[in-house]
């Protein structure tokens, strides 16, 4: 893959040309997918809500996580990334859409959360112990307040970034490092403690300290994996020439990386708990073991960790856009499989039973997703031409 020095002019004003009928494709799935969800919530209302837990907080750890990225970049002071950058801020557009997906299941947290039901504090012993935090309204105001600080710190590196194009100079680049190094102190502790509200509490007589680092590994593996399918997406469309095969490298280095550390934050989860053999501890590994949850169970460890591992290794497997796909396509499939995991065993002890409403969830945010990173690369020029960082990405090589 080669890449110019400069970009055309087009190139520069003018963002990416998103087909009509794709577009058009995408609000009808977005449209369908969220209509069998609304017909789930009367007719099995648990399958409905697991699935816009699971699939919800999935996409929405795809736009914090090109935020993360970001902010990432920017507090290491790196420059290598520019040339798609455009990428992870169109990411950021969707977080106010996943925003509202969870805070659409605030009116029925009763069917989600046994803690939440009406007389469970007063009847369970070690619950009642933890209704000073589990109760309905001081959840849903640590969880608005957590998904306004994320849509507002997600759009102010966003319109900086836009800004930079149109007055050049380092000013806004330097007042992103700032807001990011706030972002990430932010974003450790605000999405530490969502996993625990949204995702540890389905099971809320279970813990784990590591569950929330876990998350945030899983979010780091994803969001670099969905970059690196739509920045070699555009390249192939032509709409992102300057990428070349040094970009690649250390993206597909990234998807190893985050990819090895989500494994060994599983296994430190999965050894701990299973070494101490404490039943309140075990009980949650035991359901998702045994009980028809085998085989996604072990899976998880296949597709998160196993098969990226030995397929990233070699250095020219990571340089390739082809098998950057397929790899990062396992990964993501891995990612949904992981939150499934940590969600429907909850409701389902019966085992894996992926249907119509765990398909619509996927289907229907997965398009409203794509709508919302579409039109951000759509309205917006593709390569950040203000950036002083643009030169050095350009004539990047490893």
């Amino acid at each position: 893959m080669s890449a110019p020095v400069h970009a055309s002019a087009n190139e520069s004003r003018g963002g990416f040309a998103v087909s009509p009928v794709f577009h058009r494709a995408a609000q009808v799935a977005a449209g369908a997918g969220l209509g069998v969800l609304v017909l789930g919530l009367v007719q099995a209302p648990e399958r409905a809500l697991t699935s816009l837990l699971t699939s919800g907080f999935y996409f929405l750890c795809l736009g914090l996580g090109g935020a993360v990225f970001l902010a990432l970049m920017y507090v290491a002071n790196a420059g290598w990334f520019t040339v798609f950058k455009r990428i992870p801020e169109a990411f950021t557009a969707y977080v106010p859409w996943g925003a509202v997906t969870m805070l659409a299941l605030l009116p029925f947290m009763a069917t989600l959360y046994p803690w939440a039901k009406p007389g469970v504090m007063e009847t369970d012993h070690l619950l009642h112990q933890k209704e000073a935090f589990l109760n309905v309204p001081f959840f849903a105001i640590r969880m608005v307040v957590m998904l306004a600080l994320w849509v507002a710190f997600t759009w102010v590196l966003r319109r900086n970034s836009l800004r930079q194009d149109v007055e050049q100079g380092e000013v806004l680049t330097r007042r992103n490092v700032k807001v990011s190094a706030v972002f990430l102190v932010l974003f450790s502790l605000t999405f530490c403690l969502a996993a625990f509200d949204w995702l540890m509490s389905l099971e809320p007589h279970w813990f784990s300290t590591i569950y929330a680092l876990y998350n945030v590994a899983g979010l780091l593996s994803s969001s670099v994996c969905a970059i690196t399918v739509v920045a070699v997406l555009l390249h192939r469309a032509g709409a992102l020439p300057q990428l070349n095969s040094s970009h690649l490298h250390d993206l597909g280095k990234l998807m190893f990386g985050f990819a090895t550390l989500w494994a060994y934050l599983w296994f430190s989860q999965f050894m701990l708990i299973w070494y101490a053999n404490i039943p309140e501890e075990t009980v949650y590994f035991i359901a998702r073991m045994h009980g028809g949850w085998e085989v996604p169970f072990y899976a998880n460890v296949a597709l998160n960790w196993a098969l990226p591992f030995v397929l990233l290794l070699p250095r020219p497997a990571k340089m390739n856009p082809s098998h950057l796909l397929r790899v990062a396509a396992v990964l993501l499939v891995g990612r949904w499989l992981d939150l499934y995991l940590m969600v429907a065993p909850a409701h389902q002890p019966e085992g894996l039973s992926v249907g119509v409403y765990e398909l619509a969830g996927f289907l229907g945010l997965g398009a409203l997703f794509t709508l919302a990173v579409t039109r951000a690369v759509r309205t917006t020029p593709l390569l950040p031409v203000g950036d002083p960082y643009l030169v050095e990405s350009l004539h990047h090589h490893t």
